[in-house]
């Protein structure tokens, strides 16, 4: 209902304002949850190696022989 009080001419106005502000929002969103998740997967294996512990991952065999 508000947004018949709007107007046909701000709403288009309003559209691209939400997409320019929605867009980098998520863009940003994501690149953080990605970076945080590499962070603790890196944090992980260091500490892994650290250790000593190797098989954590599967990297050294891949099953064959």
């Amino acid at each position: 209902m508000w947004l018949s009080l709007l107007g046909l001419e701000l709403l288009p106005i309003l559209a691209v304002l939400a997409l320019l502000v929605g867009v980098p929002a998520f863009v940003v969103v994501v690149l953080a949850v990605v970076s945080g998740y590499i962070r603790h997967d890196a944090e992980r294996r260091l500490a892994a190696l650290e250790d000593g512990d190797t098989d954590d991952s599967g990297d050294e065999s891949d099953g064959r022989e």
